[in-house]
């Protein structure tokens, strides 16, 4: 086992850096307090500082997942210019992106519903949020059907999990863009419209 170096006084968030390349390794089972403070060279109570168990690391970790899934998402609708449904593909393709480049994350961010009010929990519900005012834009512009923008968003968000979880794109890079084609489709306020 190789022993990482961290910085004093951010063995919190080195314990997270651990314990995601532990899921990517061994999946989120293997992960264990004691084998990341001995992969850190740390003590078992100096991980427990931080952590008083598992499922405080794993909350951790979710709540880091979904603070940068947040942000990719955001990232992606700000900065990607053209019309509403080009920032719409963007975020698509961030949200695929983030599950492929951050696996680890992804597996535990979807694993176990949050608690209500914690802070993953929170931090999901921001990342939904971000979704769910880009259709109520779309719906102020007329680009978007009526409706109840949550409901709506959540079809986007299953349509587009459901891509990233089968990881259907790594085979068909155009897969994420067609999958687009037919959701701006349905939610178009014309099913004519192209």
């Amino acid at each position: 086992m190789t022993r990482k170096k961290y910085h004093h006084g951010h063995l919190r968030a080195a314990l997270i850096e651990c314990g995601l390349e532990l899921i990517q390794e061994k999946g989120v089972e293997a992960l264990t307090l004691r084998e990341i403070g001995s992969r850190l060279g740390v003590s078992r109570s100096a991980a427990y500082r931080h952590f008083a168990d598992k499922a405080a690391l794993i909350e951790a970790v979710t709540e880091a997942g979904f603070l940068t899934f947040g942000d990719a998402l955001q990232a992606a609708k700000d900065n990607t210019s053209g019309d509403f449904w080009t920032r719409m593909n963007a975020m698509a393709r961030a949200y695929v992106r983030f599950a492929n480049e951050h696996r680890p994350y992804f597996e535990v961010m979807f694993a176990v519903p949050p608690q209500p009010g914690c802070a993953s929990a929170i931090a999901g519900e921001r990342a939904f949020a971000i979704l769910e005012q880009t259709i109520r834009e779309g719906q102020e512009i007329g680009e978007i059907r009526p409706g109840d923008s949550t409901m709506l968003a959540r079809a986007v968000w299953a349509q587009v999990h459901g891509i990233s979880t089968l990881r259907l794109d790594a085979t068909d890079p155009d897969f994420v863009a067609l999958s687009s084609e037919v959701l701006r489709k349905g939610l178009s306020v014309s099913t004519s419209s192209g």
